[in-house]
């Protein structure tokens, strides 16, 4: 099968690339490498990966790459609440008026399958005593996760059957990848604990769920592989068991890498505060995540400790 992956240099498209070859599928990334390239040099010998470097808003540098045969992921975003408020313009240019273009090439395309990335961070603010479902009202705080909701709307309500597509919600991601991300929370808290021996937290009692990177390519594998059964659906990616307080990873940071003083803010800029479901897919497609938030600590800790990443300044290991 190919696989077309946008985003292909980023956080998630750098591991997903490389779990897809191991698949045998056919990959082609684009990516316009504004975090940098590094991250592609162990894909580039491959025979069954090729490679574009474009700005996904220019759709004519690759339309002549997509057919019926083909199964679009689309990752490319201007990710994160932060950075979509440093960068709102591009934000905006990639987010929305870019992905528009790419779902009408696709549904011209007639491609096999679309699988559109969003976020578990559409669900906002909510306070029920239920996890939230795919069903729940969306109440988007940022202009990241607003954006996400307009596509969303965009495929269910003007795009509706003319394109076979799928909308991924991912909880907070984890872990390590070939394009490391420090400003993410299991794996900034986890190295700054043992780097800085302090956290300083804000919201500490604001809940989240969180998914390791690796899983997140589990869902989108499925995806691809039962077409008939996710065509027009909604899927929040993880683990309920997974939704957790700041503060509880914190204390699950302590018990693995060992003491540290943390400073906590009851105040601050970032007010999403939600449970999730991950019922559905789990029901529908049998899923299962194979890794936990532990299991991310100590990843992130064994890179630390062992020097194999120094410089935690790096701009690369930062999304703004």
């Amino acid at each position: 099968m190919k696989v077309l992956i946008t985003g292909a240099a980023g956080y998630i498209g750098s591991t997903l690339c490389r779990m897809l070859l191991s698949e045998g599928y056919e990959v082609t990334g684009i990516d316009k490498l504004l975090f940098g390239g590094k991250s592609l040099l162990g894909l580039l010998q491959s025979s069954t990966f090729k490679f574009i470097k474009e700005d996904i808003y220019n759709t004519s540098a690759y339309d002549n790459l997509i057919d019926s045969k083909t199964s679009i992921v689309h990752l490319a975003a201007i990710v994160g609440e932060a950075a979509s408020r440093k960068m709102p313009e591009e934000a905006i240019r990639t987010n929305l008026e870019a992905t528009k273009k790419i779902i009408n090439l696709a549904a011209k395309k007639k491609v096999e399958k679309f699988i559109f990335a969003s976020t578990c961070s559409n669900y906002g603010r909510y306070r029920g005593e239920k996890p939230a479902t795919e069903e729940f009202e969306l109440n988007p705080l940022s202009l990241y996760a607003k954006t996400k909701v307009q596509i969303e709307k965009h495929l269910a309500d003007e795009v509706k059957d003319e394109l076979d597509w799928t909308i991924l919600r991912l909880a907070t991601v984890y872990g390590i990848s070939p394009r490391l991300r420090f400003d993410l929370t299991v794996n900034d808290f986890t190295m700054r604990a043992i780097v800085d021996k302090k956290l300083v937290i804000f919201l500490p009692k604001s809940n989240r769920p969180y998914v390791h990177l690796m899983d997140v390519g589990k869902a989108v594998q499925l995806v691809l592989s039962s077409m008939d059964s996710t065509a027009q659906e909604v899927f929040n990616v993880g683990d309920t068991k997974e939704n957790y307080r700041k503060i509880d990873i914190a204390n699950k940071i302590k018990k693995i890498v060992g003491d540290f003083s943390v400073e906590f803010v009851k105040k601050g800029k970032d007010l999403r505060d939600y449970k999730v479901s991950f019922e559905k897919i789990k029901r529908k497609l049998n899923y299962r995540t194979t890794k936990t938030v532990s299991d991310g600590i100590k990843e992130i800790a064994f890179i630390v400790k062992n020097r194999i990443i120094t410089d935690f300044n790096n701009k690369e290991y930062y999304n703004c």
